[in-house]
């Protein structure tokens, strides 16, 4: 570490403290919206990932405005957001004012404000040196795992017994707490003379569709922001498909809570990856090739999900699952953040997390439409195919990057 800073345990606590509200939200969204609103599959997709779409066209402001204000604000703000949308879809989901328009409103709205997590990145950035960029990083992935550790779980059984309201509610009093240990305990992390520096030579920007293909065109780093696309991409295929695939009458028939479980099952394993095994898995193989192991097992993780008859057979597919999303999850960000200057920070892990954003927002929508005119196995068919094709791919880079090293 460059010094030692407790911006990286506030960081943690506050990521993991709105990711378990947000996880708390995760199987109930699918839920909700077939048994009380009665949407098909497809507008079950689009409402979950609308969130990732207004992070797509958001977040690299908030990336530039973190680079030119101090990270602290930022954080503020997006928490802020994170409390109202939340308060929003509590009203949705107790049944006060239901209506789809309202919930994808509440969604979208939530999507513009999420700016906590590329804050974090570039906190991370701030506060580590290069060579424990994946150390740090890996504690944002932790805390993710973490949220989603207890807030499904808590999210599945509060519906289960109270209703969908009351989660939700709660979601709000979490993203709170998180607001308020930003503002009273977070301390700003980039050095004052840098954040003068950028106010007087970076402007604000709006997407910057130049960036972007600057950044995935780059031969450093381009190749790491495309991998870590498609993982994304993959991946989100089971959100919300997951949840309507589990509560199959004719398949397992899951309840809320259970899903809860499965969903905090992954947490689980994912959080202890993050913790245990990764720093193992960097020294035994290193960054690039725990990757190309990380993107091989997500080929079996995603793929067989449909094929799973019972409970065991499940837990055993998740498992393999979240192992390798959870070496997935740091590894693309660690390598970007090594090959990018301290003050492209902010910005160039914006535009990675906007990309990742995008991602998001198709997976769900792909794996709502292909539910719903392939069958239930497709959307996790089709993300096992993708994680096939980008093992492939990984492997190719990397000799290629063997090869003309010097």
């Amino acid at each position: 570490m460059k010094k030692k800073n407790p911006a990286l345990l506030v960081i943690f606590i506050t990521i993991f403290i709105d990711l378990l509200g947000f996880g708390i939200i995760i199987p109930l969204l699918p839920f909700f919206s077939v048994t009380v609103l009665e949407l098909n599959e497809s507008m079950i997709g689009l409402i979950a990932g609308i969130y990732s779409l207004m992070q797509f066209f958001f977040t690299p402001i908030w990336g530039s405005l973190s680079d030119r204000y101090g990270r602290k604000p930022i954080l503020i703000i997006s928490l802020i957001g994170s409390v109202i949308s939340n308060i929003l879809l509590g009203l949705v989901f107790s049944g006060i004012m239901s209506s789809m328009l309202l919930l994808l409103l509440s969604r979208a709205f939530a999507g513009i404000f999420a700016a906590n997590i590329s804050a974090a990145q570039a906190v991370i950035s701030d506060v580590t040196t290069a060579e424990e960029r994946t150390k740090g990083m890996g504690l944002i992935g932790a805390a993710f795992a973490l949220g989603f550790v207890f807030g499904p779980a808590v999210g599945g059984v509060l519906a289960h017994k109270f209703g969908f309201g009351l989660p939700v509610f709660f979601a709000a009093a979490l993203s709170l707490i998180a607001l308020a240990m930003a503002i009273f305990i977070f301390k700003e992390s980039l050095p004052a003379e840098i954040i003068q520096r950028n106010r007087a030579n970076k402007k604000i920007k709006s997407l910057d569709v130049r960036k972007i293909i600057d950044v995935i065109v780059s031969p450093k780093i381009g190749y790491l922001v495309i991998i870590s696309f498609f993982i994304i991409f993959a991946y989100s295929n089971i959100f919300g498909t997951f949840q309507l695939f589990a509560e199959r009458r004719d398949g397992l028939a899951l309840s809320e809570a259970q899903i809860g479980y499965l969903f905090s099952f992954l947490g689980i394993m994912g959080s202890f990856v993050q913790l245990v095994f990764l720093r193992l898995f960097k020294h035994l193989f290193g960054d690039e090739r725990s990757l190309i192991i990380g993107i091989f097992l997500s080929i079996f993780g995603l793929g067989l999900i449909g094929y799973s008859t019972n409970i065991p057979v499940l837990l055993i597919i998740l498992f393999i699952l979240a192992f390798g999303n959870g070496i997935n999850n740091t590894i693309p960000l660690s390598l970007i953040s090594q090959n990018i200057g301290s003050d492209e920070q902010g910005s160039i892990l914006g535009v990675n997390q906007s990309l990742g954003s995008l991602a998001r927002f198709f997976g769900p929508v792909w794996g709502g439409v292909v539910y719903e005119y392939l069958g239930y196995k497709a959307p996790f068919i089709t993300g096992g195919a993708i994680m096939l094709l980008l093992t492939f791919y990984t492997i190719r880079k990397y000799q290629q990057k063997t090869k003309f090293a010097p």
